[in-house]
């Protein structure tokens, strides 16, 4: 490594991290397999177009589907069920006796029916392309269908359901002996449960069709109640950062303002576009996630609504990391320091380079604490996690994009609690630590809404890792902690993009391992070949100059 880009004690803080991540990656697989940290669906064998195909087949067989029609396939899981049986180790039993039966994730092939707007869900089993369950939805505006009468009595035609679906009929009882005010027929296994959750299947009939069909185990009360209690906690606590946050940006703006004659505008303008852009490009990117989360009704429902609203929201987030910028850089310059150079600046490319090695080498470390964490929740306070198909690889229109939000989070997070959060709490704490500790809590709390249980396990790892983040900042300034937070979230992200199977999307992961390390080579090559002069003398706008441009120091005096 050239002598200007060593720093030993970044060289030892990457070694032990990744001593760290490999030694409890290597670890984890003797641990029992009900205690994972990270729960992962096992990747479909089965791909969406044979998952469609074969949905569309059943379809027309069973629920009398005719052409044309449209066929749209997102991944699910049920979501709770794995939660109660992660919760009461129940996950390795649930396997043995159940996985191949009703597994945990699989495809559900949305059939739109043009002709009278009628809509059907089968699930599909991604690895057998078994049909696990269906449902017919009929809105206001769907035209009626002629069924023909029941030629038999309802209990022999929704016997014949069962058998073909691999039950026995005789091995069930209604569940109180009568229908649901619904309409809807619930029968309970005589002997089926895993736990305390009994066996059930819900069946509705039109006509001589079992146009509802939907077997699953009954989780206790108790259990739902505690979840939903949790994510109420993440929920106040996602809420708490958002007003906060709010009003960290209310103060840029009050200091933009009052001090617009010292402040210079054109700082983090690029980067805060760039989120921007990648922001909204994953948000079109996400439209199968999205449609995943349809509930009881056709899953193109209120999709033009959303994406305006959540287009917006992301805009305005945008500006938020811009006030940022312009506010914080104004608030390091007044304490002495510049904390990053821009392109006009004689020193940008290779401070760019440096930031960019540090990046990795912070990052590694990071990694290896996040996986020491990890570790210590699932060992030492039953932490679990469940997968979410409303953020996953599996539900985007192309997942290869995916990882270009690890740019998105870096610049707005970086900006926002490091730059800007920093020198705010330090101004109104007089103390560093606080001022590092503060934002770190703030960022932890946006971070409780991922479905990691209990919901405080989550707000501590992130604070820990906000601290890092933070004194790096400080040691380093504002674009080694921007790289190492695009590293480290490139590396998570590009794995599982890798993990999906697919050797296109395998080649992709692993080049996006490299990204952060060929834009801070191409900004600092570009800088190189098209160096600016640096601004003229006695510009009150332009930035402090880093006074030492070799250093492995940049630091506030």
């Amino acid at each position: 490594m050239p002598k200007r880009y060593q720093d030993p004690s970044l060289l030892w803080l990457a070694v032990v991290g990744l001593v760290l991540y490999l030694g409890v990656t290597f670890l984890t697989p003797f641990m029992e397999q009900d205690k994972q940290m990270e729960e992962q669906p096992q990747a479909p064998t089965l791909s969406k177009q044979q998952a469609a195909e074969t949905a569309a087949a059943f379809a027309k067989k069973m629920l009398s589907l005719t052409e044309p029609y449209d066929t749209s396939t997102y991944y699910q899981s049920h979501t709770v069920r794995s939660g109660y049986l992660q919760k009461e180790k129940l996950t390795e039993a649930y396997e043995k006796q159940f996985g191949d039966r009703l597994p945990i994730d699989y495809y559900e092939v949305e059939i739109g029916e043009q002709a009278t707007g009628t809509t059907y869900f089968v699930d599909v089993d991604y690895h057998k392309g078994n049909i696990l369950a269906w449902q017919t939805v009929r809105t206001a505006s769907s035209k009626s269908k002629t069924v023909s009468a029941a030629a038999a009595p309802p209990d022999q035609f929704i016997g014949s359901t069962f058998a073909e679906q691999g039950y026995v009929f005789s091995d069930f009882t209604l569940k109180d002996g009568k229908p649901a005010a619904s309409g809807e027929l619930v029968y309970e296994h005589k002997q089926w449960r895993i736990g305390e959750a009994p066996f059930r299947i819900a069946v509705k009939a039109s006509g001589e069709l079992v146009s509802h069909f939907k077997p699953g185990f009954a989780v206790p009360d108790t259990f739902i109640a505690w979840q939903e209690a949790e994510d109420r906690q993440s929920g106040w606590m996602t809420w708490i950062s958002m007003g906060v946050s709010s009003l960290m940006t209310l103060a840029s703006l009050i200091v933009i303002i009052k001090y617009r004659r010292e402040i210079t505008l054109s700082r983090g303008l690029t980067m805060s576009i760039a989120f921007a852009a990648i922001y909204i490009t994953n948000n079109f990117n996400m439209i199968p996630a999205v449609r995943s989360q349809h509930g009881a009704a056709p899953s193109g429902d209120g999709i033009g609504f959303y994406l305006w609203i959540i287009n917006i929201f992301v805009v305005l987030v945008a500006l938020s990391a811009y006030f940022a910028f312009v506010a914080g850089h104004r608030l390091w310059v007044w304490k002495g320091w510049n904390p990053w150079p821009t392109w006009r600046d004689a020193e940008f490319g290779g401070h760019v380079h440096r930031a960019m090695v540090r990046g990795y080498l912070i990052c590694l470390f990071i990694l290896g604490v996040q996986q020491v964490l990890f570790f210590v929740a699932m060992e030492g306070f039953d932490v679990w996690a469940v997968s979410d198909p409303a953020d996953s690889v599996f539900n985007m229109t192309y997942p290869a994009l995916f990882p270009l939000m690890a740019w998105a989070a870096a610049i707005s997070e970086e900006a926002v609690y490091r730059l800007f959060g920093i020198a705010l709490f330090w101004k109104l704490t007089r103390s560093k630590f606080l001022a590092v500790l503060i934002p770190s809590m703030i960022w932890a709390m946006s971070h409780t809404q991922y479905p990691i249980y209990p919901v405080y396990t989550r707000f501590v790892e992130v604070t820990i890792i906000g601290l890092i983040f933070g004194y790096m900042f400080l040691k380093y300034g504002f674009l080694t902690a921007m790289f190492a937070h695009a590293a480290m979230d490139s590396i998570l992200m590009g794995l599982s993009l890798m993990y999906m199977g697919q050797p296109t999307q395998v080649l992709a992961g692993a080049a996006y391992l490299l990204v952060p390390a060929l834009v801070g080579w191409l900004l600092s090559w570009l800088h190189r070949r098209f160096k600016r002069r640096p601004p003229a003398p006695g510009n009150p706008a332009a930035p402090l100059q880093d006074p030492n441009p070799d250093s492995d120091r940049l630091a506030p005096v």
